[in-house]
Formats: structure tokens, sequence, C-alpha cells
């Protein structure tokens, strides 16, 4: 009998804790502080006055180390819940519960450039003057992204020997720049694009450490301030000089956003929920 009662009384507290959703492992994934999505987290938890560092030796903070790490943690249900952009939301088809105002992190502006170093920059130009169209921003509004400044009309495709562009961009562009890869070689059948996605952190070290990139695309505009001589001694501390003169513009705005897996099992409905759970 006594087995059967201990036997009870402990389905109950699994139960109770489950209803109450107490969390089974970390509470929160958020991206490592070397790629941009980690970056914008860090200035929320500042912004609440948390310790990441102790946060993260309690338990309660997990890491991916990029965006596509951190929605996949969160999709598993191995998280509460977890801080991604909402571009990567609606890819993933992830609740989101709140999003951060700039006052939390700034705004979320993606910069591009042509690289100096680029064997084709006429037509690395001409790519990413293809990026700024109607056309483009038209795939890039319908998962979330929004335009910094005015787009400008597709210009008609330059005739040139085939070329192939490589280009360098943000986890979080993956699905919207693959359906423009489709659209541009449709309409410039000479020119090839190959994509490498990775975190902008990564990338901007590939580049660093002397990979071949015609076009790059970051999260962030620290990763592109690195690497731009134009920048504050600051921020590009090694005086590195790898983009274009004149080709640099901010091309779109993104949101960062609270998800959290299906059921919501942590009950975490707002970035308020989650500092005052990582503060017990």
């Amino acid at each position: 009998m006594k087995k059967i009662l201990a036997l009870l009384l402990a389905l109950v507290m699994v139960f109770a804790l489950t209803a109450c959703g107490q969390p089974k492992g970390p509470l929160l994934v958020m991206g490592n502080s070397d790629v941009p999505v980690g970056q914008y987290t860090q200035k929320i938890l500042a912004y609440y006055g948390l310790d990441e560092e102790a946060l993260a030796k309690a338990g309660k903070i997990t890491y991916g180390t990029n965006v596509k790490e951190v929605t996949t943690q969160v999709k598993e249900g191995s998280v509460n819940c977890g801080v991604i952009y909402c571009t990567d939301a609606f890819s993933a088809g992830l609740t989101v519960v709140d999003s951060a105002t700039a006052e939390m992190c700034g705004q979320v502006i993606y910069p591009a450039a042509v690289m100096k170093n680029s064997a084709h920059p006429a037509e690395a130009q001409a790519f990413l003057d293809y990026l700024s169209s109607p056309e483009a921003m038209a795939i890039f509004e319908a998962v979330g992204f929004a335009p910094v400044g005015d787009t400008v009309p597709a210009t008609e495709a330059a005739k040139t020997e085939k070329v192939e562009l490589v280009v360098f961009a943000a986890a979080s562009m993956t699905e919207t720049l693959t359906q423009i890869q489709e659209l541009y070689q449709t309409s410039h059948p000479n020119v090839t694009l190959v994509y490498n996605f990775d975190s902008s952190g990564t990338l901007k070290t590939q580049i660093q450490e002397g990979a071949v990139c015609d076009v790059f695309i970051s999260a962030g505009q620290k990763q592109m301030n690195q690497l731009d001589i134009t920048a504050s001694t600051d921020i590009n501390t090694e005086g590195l000089d790898f983009v274009l003169e004149g080709s640099r513009l901010n091309l779109l705005e993104n949101k960062v956003v609270l998800v959290v897996p299906d059921g919501n099992p942590g009950k975490i409905n707002s970035f308020d929920d989650l500092a005052a759970a990582l503060k017990k």
C-alpha cells in the first residue's frame, strides 16, 4: 500500500510540475555572443538587468551557434522559449509571443556590400541592386523583412560572359535568397549564384581569412563594420579593408522575437514573463 501511495504521489507531482510549466531543461535558448541574434539577446538580458553568465552557469540558458540552431531547439521543445528573428519564426512555423522594442535591443539592420576582392564587381553590384527591386523585396516582405530604403526598378540583364557570383549571407536569409536565386538566374542566365549561409560572425571570419566572396550580407552592422575601413577603429580594430567603396547599403530590417514550442509548456507569454522566470 505504501508503495502504491508513493507512486501516486510521484505522479501527482509530475503532473503539477508539467501543468505549471516547470522547465525540464534550460529555460531559454539564445545565439552565441559572436552572432548577431545572440548579441541582440544579450542586450535584452541587460535591459532587464539579468546576468547572462550566472544564468548560463545555473543551467537556465543554452546556446546555438546560429539562428537556425536556436530555432531547432525551440521547435523540438528542448527549451521553454528562444529568441530569434521574426523571419525565422515565420519559416519554422513557430509561435511568436512577443517582439523586442528598439529600446530593448536596437534596430536589426542587415547591411550588404560588394567585397573589394571580387573578381566580378560589376556583376556583383548588379545583383546587389536587384535585391532592392520590387520583385526581390516582395519575397523578403512575405516572410517579415522590411525594406530600409526605397525600392529601385530592376535593371536589364547586362551582356556578360558566364560568371559565378559567391554570396555570403546570414543564415536567416536562406529561404528568401533561395527563392530570389531562381528568379535572378532566369532573367540573368549568364550569372550563376553560389550561396554560403552561416552566422554573420563565421562568414566575416571566412572573408577575413581569404575565402572567395563577391557579396556579403550580414545580419548585423558589427560584422560588416569589422571589414570596412571607413568604420570606427573601435570596431574595425584590425584596419581591415574588404568592402568595395560606394557599394555598401542598409538592405533590410528584421525584428527580434520571443518564440515558444507548441503548447507553450513554460507559459512564457512575453519578454517580461521570461525575465521574471529567469530571476527565480
